[in-house]
C-alpha cells in the first residue's frame, strides 16, 4: 500500500514578500544599519579628535621648524600625513566590516518562527553607499586637520607659550 506524502509548494516571491513585511525579521537588518552609521559617526569624531590632538602636540615642533627657516607650507605635509593614516584605517575598517557583515548577518537573521529564512540571507554592500559613507567619515578629520594645519600662527607666541614643555 502506497502512502501519499503531502507536497509543500514553495513560491519564492511569496516567501520574499513575507520576509520583507515581517517586522521581527526586518529589525535585525535595521539594527545593523543603525549600528553601521553610529560606528561611522564615532569613527569620524574619533579621527577628528585624534587629528586635533596630534596637531596640538606637534605645534611646538612646527614652531621650532618655522623659527629655523622651514617653509610655512607645513600644512599640506601634515594634511597628507593624516590623509594616509585615515585612508589606511578606513581601508582596513571596510575590509573587516565586509567580512564581519557577511559572517554575522546571516547567523542572526531569523523568520517570525525563529528559523533560518529560505532562501538564505543575501548580504549586499552597495558600493555607492559604502563610498559615500567612507567619504563622510574621511571628510571630518581631514577638514579639521586642514583648518588647524593651514591657520596662521605667530611662531614667537607659539614658542613662548609652549617653550617650557
Amino acid at each position: 500500500m502506497a502512502r501519499h506524502r503531502p507536497v509543500l509548494v514553495v513560491v519564492r516571491d511569496e516567501i520574499a514578500a513575507g520576509l520583507r513585511d515581517d517586522l521581527f525579521g526586518a529589525n535585525p537588518g535595521n539594527a545593523f544599519a543603525a549600528a553601521a552609521f553610529a560606528a561611522a559617526a564615532l569613527t569620524a569624531v574619533g579621527f577628528g579628535v585624534s587629528a586635533a590632538g596630534a596637531l596640538r602636540e606637534r605645534s611646538a615642533e612646527f614652531g621650532v621648524l618655522r623659527a629655523l627657516g622651514a617653509s610655512r607650507r607645513l600644512g599640506p605635509v601634515v594634511l597628507a600625513e593624516h590623509g594616509v593614516l585615515v585612508g589606511t584605517a578606513l581601508a582596513v575598517g571596510v575590509l573587516l566590516g565586509a567580512v564581519l557583515a557577511r559572517a554575522v548577518i546571516p547567523l542572526v537573521m531569523l523568520t517570525a518562527d525563529a528559523t533560518r529564512p529560505l532562501p538564505g540571507v543575501l548580504v549586499v554592500l552597495p558600493p555607492l553607499r559604502v563610498a559615500a559613507l567612507l567619504a563622510a567619515v574621511a571628510a571630518v578629520p581631514l577638514v579639521i586637520t586642514a583648518v588647524l594645519a593651514l591657520r596662521r600662527v605667530d611662531t614667537g607666541v607659539l614658542l613662548r607659550d609652549r617653550g617650557g614643555e
